[in-house]
């Protein structure tokens, strides 16, 4: 029996831990996202909805552009970072009651510490880039929700040319989304070591 336990905590335990990265990074980017839906640009907020909207664009465009094309640690550092620094955004701001100073704080040490894992594992495969094409993937289908939503905020007050550009960038950020949670399965399938 401990022989088989062993061989499953080697071989399976890494799908149990990507799962549980899945799910807190999806409750933190599903968080962060319904936090900033309802803000128009006269909001005094406008601007958090603007940084956090471009984190996510960019750790979902580097997560969705991965390819033997462009540099693999280029790809895998600014999607780590920024992916990283979203979750630790959302992190330090639970833990600090929210207060803004925490936050920044923890989007810093967030993205130093995914920059710094994304720029080492680059040339590997394995858990930690899978992890990274994860949350990338996951940041992409926030930026796919958020731009949909404001397509459909444009439809109701029929802003069409800004409608259909909000439409483009959701299809393209769910094809984002599509190819890094390819990536990360690709990853995790090819090794099953950290």
């Amino acid at each position: 029996m401990g022989h088989y336990y062993r061989h499953f905590l080697r071989h399976q335990g890494w799908y149990v831990l990507l799962a549980a990265i899945a799910l807190f990074a999806f409750h933190a980017v599903s968080t962060l996202v319904f936090s900033v839906l309802g803000l128009s640009p006269s909001s005094s907020q406008w601007g958090l909805a603007l940084v956090l909207g471009s984190f996510l664009a960019l750790a979902g465009g580097a997560a969705g552009l991965r390819s033997k094309r462009l540099p693999p640690r280029l790809t895998s550092m600014v999607s780590g970072a920024l992916s990283f620094a979203v979750l630790g955004f959302f992190s330090a701001g639970q833990l600090g009651a929210q207060a803004p100073k925490w936050a920044v704080i923890g989007a810093v040490i967030g993205g130093a510490i995914g920059a710094i894992i994304g720029f080492c594992t680059a040339r590997r495969s394995g858990f930690w880039q899978s992890a990274i094409a994860l949350c990338g993937g996951l940041c992409a289908y926030g930026a796919a929700f958020g731009f949909g939503t404001w397509m459909f905020a444009a439809i109701t007050v029929n802003r069409w040319m800004l409608a259909g550009v909000m439409g483009l960038l959701t299809g393209l950020y769910l094809w984002f989304t599509r190819r890094a949670l390819g990536w990360s399965y690709r990853q995790i399938q090819s090794k099953h070591q950290p």
